[in-house]
C-alpha cells in the first residue's frame, strides 16, 4: 500500500538562527507552506522538529510528478520570493535540500514521528534490492513503524532567487538518497536507526550512511480534491 501521494519529492533539511526561529516558524506555516500547496501538483506538505540535534527542522512536500518541482508555478514562485521570504532565508545556518525522485513507498497513514537515513551509492542495484527484499520488510513488520519511503535525489537544479538568499555563511550539505521511516511516535523512531545499522547498509551497496535524529510531526497539510 502506498503512503505518499505522488511519484516526487521535494526535501529539505535546515537549521535555524536562533534570534530568527519565531519569525522563521511563523512563516514556514503561515506563507511558506499555504504558496507551495498553491502550485498545481502539488499534493501534501509536512514539516517535523528534531528531538535534538542537528538539522533541527525537516520538512517534505508530496507531488504528482517531478515535473511539478522542475517546471512551472513552482519555478516562478522560486524566481519571485516574497519579502518575508528574503527574510526567513537569511536566518538559516544549514541547508540540505533536493528534488527527489520515488524508489519506494509502503506503509499504511502518516506516523506522528519520522527519521531519515541518508545513503550515498555505490552500487544502486545492489541499494535497490537491500531496501526491497531486506530494509523494507523489516521495518514494516514492526507494529511501532507506519511508513518507509526512498527517495533518490535528481542532480542540476538550476540556482533561483530563493535559493540565492540564503546567507553568505550558510552550510550546504548534498543529499544523495534518503531511506524516510515514519513511526508512531519518537522512541520507536529512535529504535529504527538501531534496526538499518544492524542491516549494515555499507555491505549493501551504501558507499556512506548518515543517521539523522528523531522528528516530532509538527503539522501535516493536504490540497483538497
Amino acid at each position: 500500500m502506498s503512503a505518499l501521494l505522488g511519484q516526487a519529492v521535494l526535501a529539505v533539511w535546515n537549521d535555524v538562527d536562533p534570534v530568527t526561529e519565531a519569525d522563521y516558524n511563523a512563516w514556514y506555516q503561515r506563507e511558506h507552506v499555504p504558496e507551495r500547496l498553491a502550485v498545481p501538483g502539488m499534493r501534501r506538505a509536512r514539516r517535523y522538529r528534531a528531538v535534538e540535534g542537528s538539522p533541527r527542522y525537516a520538512a517534505f512536500y508530496e507531488a504528482a510528478t517531478l515535473d511539478v518541482l522542475t517546471s512551472g508555478a513552482y519555478r516562478t514562485q522560486l524566481a519571485n520570493p516574497t519579502e518575508w521570504t528574503r527574510r526567513a532565508m537569511r536566518g538559516i545556518r544549514l541547508m540540505q535540500r533536493g528534488l527527489c525522485t520515488v524508489i519506494s513507498d509502503a506503509g499504511h497513514g502518516t506516523g506522528g514521528a519520522a527519521t531519515f537515513v541518508r545513503l550515498r551509492p555505490d552500487d544502486e542495484l545492489a541499494m535497490r534490492s537491500w531496501i526491497h527484499d531486506d530494509v523494507q520488510p523489516t521495518l514494516l513488520s514492526r507494529p511501532d513503524v507506519v511508513a518507509v519511503h526512498t527517495w533518490a535525489i535528481v542532480p542540476g537544479e538550476p540556482a533561483s532567487e530563493t535559493t540565492t538568499s540564503l546567507s553568505a555563511d550558510v552550510v550546504a550539505r548534498p543529499i544523495h538518497w534518503v531511506l524516510a521511516v515514519e513511526t508512531i511516535d519518537v522512541a520507536a523512531a529512535d529504535g529504527v536507526r538501531t534496526v538499518v545499522s544492524g542491516l549494515d547498509p555499507q555491505k549493501h551497496g551504501a558507499a556512506e550512511a548518515d543517521f539523522d535524529p528523531s522528528y516530532q510531526l509538527l503539522f501535516v497539510a493536504s490540497v483538497m480534491a
